[in-house]
């Protein structure tokens, strides 16, 4: 199963989102694969010391057809977390992909390879709707889009389920919206609730019951690099995190 996790808008915490949802499937012994499609490439960062001392990263697996997914991927300190890494060199070749007719086709070509040995891969988009998130889309099953409760972050999905939309009539006919994730919300503003309210009307059952609270607690799993499922496996923020895979993994189903 491939899962995109897509905002047009940046600070919705789709790469903590990320993050956490990783730990929270590998922490049952199940093998995850994350690919960073950013080229800010900070779910790399998480996982990787020195994504520059790196001989092969998703800018080489999508420019050279000799180099396989399995040379690019990086074992991580987690058990069962992988991770195909990117740095700003990935930006480098956008307009060398935007000029190759098949390029949002690449992606999901390479990903074959490596798929079975996976029972999950995330792939981090960047805060965009461009060649990057379209070679994500491409090569996904399904769709995750987080969303603040905001004016701006509710206004930009429809821009980016129009995408979804025009990936589905081409290049992914089985694309499919997994749902929408409340993040980083925060209960004691009304305007984030009236929000909240605004969303679940608008989306309905496509909003996971799931909703992930602005904490301090995920913050510092995400400064510290670790999963909140590993970092603090008691807390109320990692329970979250692993109700909302449920949900997810069963929206899948």
């Amino acid at each position: 199963m491939i899962i995109s996790v897509a905002a047009q808008k940046g600070g919705v915490g789709k790469t903590s989102l990320t993050l956490h949802l990783s730990g929270a499937f590998a922490e049952n012994s199940k093998k995850v694969l994350l690919c960073d499609v950013d080229p800010q490439h900070s779910l790399s960062n998480t996982f990787v010391q020195d994504v520059y001392s790196l001989e092969k990263t998703l800018k080489e697996l999508l420019t050279d057809p000799d180099v396989q997914a399995s040379q690019v991927l990086c074992r991580t300190k987690f058990e069962n977390i992988d991770i195909i890494p990117s740095n700003l060199g990935l930006g480098l070749i956008e307009y060398e992909l935007l000029s190759e007719p098949d390029s949002q086709y690449l992606l999901a070509d390479k990903l074959d390879e490596v798929r079975k040995d996976y029972g999950l891969i995330l792939i981090d988009c960047p805060p965009s709707l461009g060649i990057f998130t379209r070679l994500a889309l491409t090569a996904s099953d399904s769709v995750l889009i987080p969303l603040e409760c905001s004016s701006y972050a509710v206004k930009s999905t429809g821009f980016l389920l129009e995408l979804i939309q025009k990936i589905k009539k081409r290049a992914n006919p089985e694309l499919r919206l997994s749902g929408f994730v409340i993040n980083k919300l925060d209960t004691r503003r009304r305007v984030e609730q009236d929000f909240r309210d605004m969303i679940r009307q608008n989306f309905g059952d496509k909003v996971f019951k799931t909703e992930l609270k602005d904490s301090a607690k995920y913050a510092e799993a995400v400064t510290l690099k670790i999963p909140i499922s590993f970092y603090q496996p008691k807390s109320e923020q990692a329970e979250a995190c692993r109700e909302l895979l449920k949900e997810i993994l069963n929206a899948q189903a």
